[in-house]
């Protein structure tokens, strides 16, 4: 299967009524809240050299598919990759009612987070790690406001519907099967994340079929399952409870 780069397309708390305006970096298009920009400015100078033409080892790279009960309804372009001690996590996920998901995520050597970004329409969910602390800040046509959780509870954020969030949490919880303290950032929530099984498996990609392991995942009180190849790619993510699933798409010559 050939995988390519694909540039995505296209505490307490306080509340204050602000305006909406637009801001790009790039290979996203992001709209954010005037003043949230001044407080935004050094994350999205870390996105900007996230694009940097440095030497990059490609972990995965693809889109997926996304359904509900056999029916269509988006698609995740995703890419993951190391660039010397780093790993860097970006993705859009394209629905077909219209709204569109930007995501970016930066992990240490560890696979530690170290920055987080989430944007769906007017909203923007920013996350920084400190040394004692993770800090998100999360904007809304409503306000801003922050949440903070000590960096031990913290080991990992996932966001249960995007589905590469899972190739990068599977690194962990191989190492860490018994658990993993996580935060779900667009939710503001903190959840345990434990590797419940696992099996070989075969995932049909295009016209033919795939041989992959299949892991399963508890996130709290729900569980997800996750099929990655051979060579460390995400084919497939499902939630049995709704029946939706994220399936690969091949590769285009």
């Amino acid at each position: 299967m050939g995988i390519g780069y694909v540039r995505p397309a296209g505490g307490g708390s306080t509340g204050t009524d602000l305006d909406a305006s637009r801001l790009t970096w790039p290979g996203f298009r992001t709209r954010i809240l005037p003043r949230a920009r001044l407080a935004l400015v050094g994350a999205l100078a870390l996105w900007g050299a996230i694009w940097s033409p440095l030497a990059a080892q490609e972990l995965d790279a693809g889109q997926l598919q996304w359904r509900a009960d056999g029916r269509r309804t988006g698609v995740e372009r995703f890419r993951v990759w190391r660039t010397g001690s780093t790993v860097n996590a970006v993705a859009t996920i394209e629905r077909v009612q219209g709204d569109e998901r930007q995501i970016g995520l930066q992990l240490d050597a560890d696979l530690v987070p170290t920055r987080y970004q989430f944007q769906e329409g007017s909203s923007l969910v920013e996350g920084t790690r400190f040394a004692d602390r993770v800090r998100f800040h999360m904007v809304s046509d409503d306000g801003e406001r922050w949440k903070e959780f000590p960096a031990r509870a913290v080991q990992a954020v996932i966001e249960p519907d995007v589905a590469h969030h899972y190739l990068l949490l599977l690194q962990l919880l191989r190492e860490r099967p018994d658990g993993l303290a996580i935060v779900i950032p667009s939710r503001g929530e903190r959840a345990l994340a434990r590797l419940a099984g696992e099996g070989p498996d075969r995932v049909a990609v295009g016209e033919g079929s795939v041989s992959a392991t299949r892991y399963d995942v508890e996130i709290g009180e729900t569980r997800r399952s996750a099929w990655i190849d051979g060579e460390g790619k995400l084919l497939r993510v499902l939630d049995p409870g709704s029946g939706r699933e994220a399936l690969r798409l091949p590769a285009r010559d």
